[in-house]
């Protein structure tokens, strides 16, 4: 389990006695094809258990035979500077998704002086050690130069030099893009869009978006939009090999398809403006010719069925006449959708007609404050808030530390006009529970409660390490608040947060009591969030370090993992159902 570190080539590392050139020095030769090919390339490779990954899996792949003598001379180089600092080779890596999708960006931002051209030998193996020199002053500017820039930053503001800022501080801009399970990705994404069309189609006041939306698409229900959708992501689910993914539509059907994949990459990249990699976000993948299509990157292709949905909506609601417009669409999709009807609708799953229950939405229209969950199984009370919330990427990029701490401040305990957020709605329900005043379960125990706060969060980048480490230090201090009143915290757990995906992925063994929810949720808090290294004894201290690695770990790692570890994951019966209902007629 744990966080693993690894460590791209910087071009400093690999060329020290080299001048640093620039990127447009290096890439001078390159036209706009062989461009686009090298970065659909490099983002094409899988993010786990890839034949390109470490040195020795890149190096002979990429150089041709003729630029061998060059490559086993990088190679040699990181072996000796791994020894000079005590680094394990194998912890080396020339790709880098954030350097990658960097490039990509670059490309769109730069303009190739040629479309393409015809390469001689020479050129070609030219080209082939330009570019990787180029890849490592990109890696050199997304790693040492960012790390340069956050150390300055932790000093300027006396940050405390600990494992939570440090995981935070280096890994929250690029978790969500290096670390996810494509399958998991695509089983998340369409489930929560089959649910979403869904929930608007029974919304009022939905009717003439909904209308217009299909119009717009060419197709006569939701049904046949994510067939169609279905097209451009299954060459990606069903890839032979990495590297590179074509979609070669079929000949009676390439105008019609053509039609529907270039409206869905030729998304405004200023709608996508909270994302980081907005370019790459909104164009995917291109066009190489009549019919052809070549992937840019899988993740963003598999992310447009759910995650640009909504700025789908967004685009053509815009278009309505005023009177015909769906109010209010961000307030509707992240509140009513992701907050209360996706919420229910999962946590019903897991805890099926079991304990007490009370969704957020009976508990608003009566009680005010009221969580967006509520369980209790005897003596012990499960406490949920839902958060469909993201860092816009100018602080999630950042290097000003301080403006990140300050921006989940606001986020997750209280904004700017001092309202409370999830950590301190938490604690009001909680001191309610103590006080038995908690006016929707009047039988709930007080001293005797043993109290789950859980932090329901819908984007990947909260599972960053450290985040609920972070998250749940500034619930405990508003614990304090609650003992400073005399009230017994004792039995009130530490704060747990569970990303939407996870629970949805995984919700099959809670609602087949394969697994406790309430085990998962103990089991983790004790043997790794908050481990007592007293109760272990160890060999050495790689072991030490190992184990303190694992408390930083997210809830959806560890859950993910467990179930990987020990069991089987059946056919998905739902996700199949639902692609079946969409795919025939």
């Amino acid at each position: 389990m744990g966080v693993t570190i690894k460590m791209p080539l910087t071009f400093e590392v690999c060329f020290p006695e080299e001048e640093q050139k620039s990127i447009d020095h290096y890439l001078k030769d390159l036209g706009k094809d062989m461009r686009l090919l090298i970065g659909s390339f490099l983002l094409g490779i899988k993010n786990s258990g890839s034949k390109f990954s470490g040195l020795t899996g890149f190096l002979p792949e990429y150089f041709s035979e003729a630029n061998f003598q060059f490559a086993n001379s990088v190679y040699k180089r990181m072996v000796i500077f791994a020894r000079e600092n005590d680094f394990d080779i194998e912890s080396f890596e020339v790709l880098y998704p954030m350097s990658s999708l960097t490039y990509f960006e670059y490309v769109y931002d730069n303009p190739a002086e040629f479309d393409n051209k015809e390469y001689s030998r020479e050129e070609f193996l030219d080209i082939e050690i330009n570019f990787f020199k180029a890849y490592t002053v990109f890696n050199q500017k997304t790693i040492t130069e960012r790390g340069k820039d956050l150390a300055q930053n932790f000093k300027e503001y006396d940050i405390e030099d600990n494992l939570t800022n440090f995981f935070i501080g280096n890994n929250l801009h690029s978790f969500d893009i290096t670390d996810y399970q494509l399958n998991k990705v695509f089983y998340c994404q369409f489930l929560k869009a089959y649910s979403f069309f869904e929930f608007l189609e029974s919304f009022q006041g939905s009717e003439h978006l909904i209308k217009a939306f299909y119009n717009y698409y060419d197709v006569p229900n939701f049904k046949k939009y994510l067939h169609k959708l279905l097209g451009i992501v299954f060459p990606v689910l069903t890839a032979k090999r990495e590297a590179q993914t074509e979609i070669h539509l079929e000949a009676d059907k390439q105008e019609e398809l053509s039609l529907f994949i270039d409206k869905h990459i030729k998304l405004d990249d200023e709608r996508l403006t909270d994302f980081d990699f907005t370019k790459t976000r909104s164009y995917p993948l291109y066009k190489i010719d009549e019919g052809k299509y070549r992937i840019i990157y899988p993740l963003f292709v598999v992310e447009m069925i759910y995650k640009g949905l909504y700025f789908r909506f967004k685009d053509i609601n815009a278009t309505l006449p005023e009177n015909q417009q769906l109010k209010n669409l961000y307030g509707i999709k992240n509140l009513e959708f992701s907050e209360q009807y996706l919420l229910n609708q999962t946590l019903k799953k897991i805890f099926g007609n079991r304990f007490i229950q009370k969704s957020g939405k009976e508990l608003d229209a009566e009680f005010e404050g009221a969580p967006d969950y509520y369980v209790r199984n005897g003596k012990r009370i499960f406490v949920f808030e839902s958060k469909d919330v993201l860092l816009g990427k100018e602080i999630k990029q950042s290097t000003n530390y301080n403006e990140v701490l300050e921006k989940l401040k606001i986020t997750f305990v209280e904004n700017e006009k001092a309202k409370a957020k999830a950590v301190l709605q938490l604690k009001d329900t909680i001191r309610e529970i103590l006080t038995q005043s908690l006016s929707f379960d009047k039988n709930a125990p007080s001293e005797k409660a043993h109290i789950y706060p859980i932090l329901i969060v819908h984007y990947r980048m909260f599972n960053t390490p450290g985040m609920n480490k972070l998250i749940d230090g500034w619930f405990k201090n508003a614990l304090s608040i609650l003992n400073e009143e005399g009230l017994n915290v004792e039995n009130v757990r530490s704060l747990i947060i569970i990303d939407m995906d996870t629970l949805i992925y995984n919700s099959h063994f809670f609602e087949t009591r394969k697994l406790s929810f309430e085990d998962c949720l103990l089991e983790y808090h004790t043997k790794y969030f908050n481990i007592n290294l007293k109760n272990h004894r160890f060999k050495n201290q790689q072991q030490v370090d190992d184990i303190i690695s694992e408390s930083y770990a997210s809830f959806a790692h560890y859950l993910d993992n467990k179930i990987d570890d020990k069991y089987r994951r059946p056919k998905p019966t739902e996700l199949l159902e639902k692609m079946i209902s969409v795919v025939t007629k």
